[in-house]
């Protein structure tokens, strides 16, 4: 709430009125005041004014006597900047002796402000007019700044993969084989087109001095393998033709290794930047790295990571996937799979674990998920949950698992850190008073005085840094997105929900239900009316 004032000149006194104004843009304070009545040579005490100026009823209150000496002639305009050098306002103040302000007064005032630039003269003789009592007007405006915009990349592909959903047939089978997870382009199309960045306009101050405009940001062109840049760098072709990813923000073109029996001793292991087809199966022990996609026709025993797209066309059986992308398979059983992506069953998920950064889906006939933890970032469906036995089954939702894991590190380094302070406070404490009491620490204690001193210096660093990313990482399970779980069928009891911080025990068997987070609270509503 803002506040202005009017001091004026009666036939029996000099009054005061202050009130309160939504419309101010500069409030006055009881030092301007009481400031504005020492310039007029008004005698003043200043409790009176005080007090007027914390009621603020907009009634006029007499603080003095009339006398000559407050009618000298003394020119009240007052010229305000704002902070930007945007905006000039001319604060108009009446005269208490009748004189008059003129447009030379109002000139003169810009003029010893040095306002030069966008002066609305139009207003001039407004201002003249209306004087007669405490006014506001924005008398120039200068012109702001227009930033540059940034460049620009549009990518002519999916920087994230295709996004494969297996169709469900009307038998309740799933066509899962005839799914293409490569992108393929040929030689000399182009993968991605930039925007150059532009400079910005600059702007001037009421000053009429130049305001730099912010020039966009250009970005660095994602050049990977096989990629070349060509008319004067705005457009990006492939040099070969293969399959195409966005990984480590660069894009690539790469060509495939294809494995025609197992992975197994006749091959070894098997690490390749691009894609990967396996006809067969990955055996226990053996691993499978690479920078695109893999395809196993058979089923996953050992172990296959990759920064693209996992494909297991059987399933993954006591075998461990780990893929940046999405991971697809017919069922997964003992088996560990973790996806930044989705993670995508058409059978059934057994006494496993799985973590997705966005989604774990289980469909197909069966569409069960039994035993072990399932984690994922937003949702987690199936058409059935646990098992009459009451199999224990641990969801979790909302969190996506590097940050659950995070966060759990993060609270168990910080208490061993604690704990460490904690003792070592209590051995600095001890030399000190031993310091005390014999003025002074041998050269053996007073190296392990020093020691422990800068030690205590290190870990009071490292508590800090990891409470702000404790707070930085409860900050994010806040504003996570908002988690679900879908139960086409039936889900058991001895099934345990997690969202968040919130968490749900199965008690008894439901049925077609939709698993939400309502205020901190786990509710569960009707999957479809």
């Amino acid at each position: 709430m803002g506040i202005k004032y009017l001091i004026s000149r009666e036939q029996d006194g000099i009054y005061l009125k202050i009130e309160k104004d939504n419309k101010v843009l500069f409030p006055a304070v009881p030092e301007q005041i009481l400031g504005d009545l020492a310039k007029r040579k008004i005698p003043f005490e200043p409790g009176p004014i005080e007090t007027c100026f914390k009621e603020a009823n907009g009634k006029p209150v007499k603080i003095a006597p009339v006398t000559e000496a407050q009618l000298i002639d003394i020119t009240l305009l007052k010229v305000r900047i704002s902070s930007d050098q945007l905006q000039a306002y001319l604060l108009v103040f009446p005269f208490l002796n009748g004189s008059k302000i003129d447009i030379p007064d109002i000139e003169k005032a810009l003029e010893e402000s040095k306002v030069k630039f966008g002066i609305k003269t139009d207003l001039f003789p407004q201002i003249v007019q209306q004087q007669n009592e405490y006014k506001e007007w924005l008398i120039a405006e200068g012109n702001a700044c227009i930033d540059g915009e940034d460049a620009k990349l549009v990518f002519n592909f999916n920087p994230e993969g295709i996004d494969i959903k297996p169709q469900e047939l009307a038998d309740g089978s799933v066509d899962f084989f005839n799914l293409n997870l490569i992108q393929t382009v040929e030689t000399g199309t182009v993968v991605a087109e930039k925007t150059p960045a532009t400079p910005g306009i600059n702007g001037i101050t009421v000053h009429g001095e130049e305001k730099k405009a912010r020039p966009g940001k250009d970005i660095r062109l994602p050049i990977g393998l096989n990629i070349q840049a060509v008319e004067e760098n705005t457009k990006l072709i492939a040099t070969k033709t293969g399959h195409i990813v966005y990984s480590n923000k660069k894009i690539s073109v790469l060509p495939s290794y294809e494995v025609r029996g197992d992975v197994d001793f006749n091959t070894g292991n098997i690490k390749f930047p691009g894609n990967v087809v396996i006809y067969g199966n990955i055996k226990n022990n053996f691993e499978v790295e690479a920078s695109g996609d893999i395809e196993i026709h058979g089923n996953l025993e050992g172990t296959a990571k990759t920064e693209g797209n996992l494909q297991v066309k059987k399933g993954i059986i006591r075998g461990k996937a780990v893929a940046a992308g999405n991971i697809y398979a017919r069922y997964i059983e003992n088996g560990y799979a973790e996806s930044a992506g989705n993670i995508v069953i058409t059978e059934a998920v057994m006494h496993s674990t799985t973590r997705a950064g966005k989604k774990v889906a289980v469909g197909g006939k069966k569409g069960l998920l039994v035993g072990g933890s399932c984690c994922a970032g937003e949702e987690i469906s199936a058409k059935n949950i646990g098992s009459g036995l009451g199999t224990s089954t641990t969801l979790e939702v909302g969190i996506q698992p590097e940050a659950r894991n995070e966060y759990k590190e993060v609270n168990r380094r910080l208490a061993t850190l604690q704990e460490d302070y904690a003792k070592n406070d209590k051995t600095v404490k001890s030399l000190q008073e031993m310091k005390q009491q014999t003025g002074s620490l041998t050269g053996v204690k007073n190296e392990l005085f020093l020691k422990i001193c800068r030690l205590q210096y290190q870990i009071h660093r490292e508590i800090e840094e990891l409470k702000k990313r404790k707070m930085e990482l409860e900050i994010q399970f806040h504003d996570m997105v908002k988690p679900k779980i879908c139960v086409e069928n039936s889900i058991h009891s001895g099934v345990n929900i997690v969202m968040g911080k919130s968490m749900f025990n199965v008690v008894e068997e439901l049925y077609n239900v939709k698993f939400i987070l309502d205020e901190y609270e786990i509710r569960h509503v009707p999957l479809r009316g």
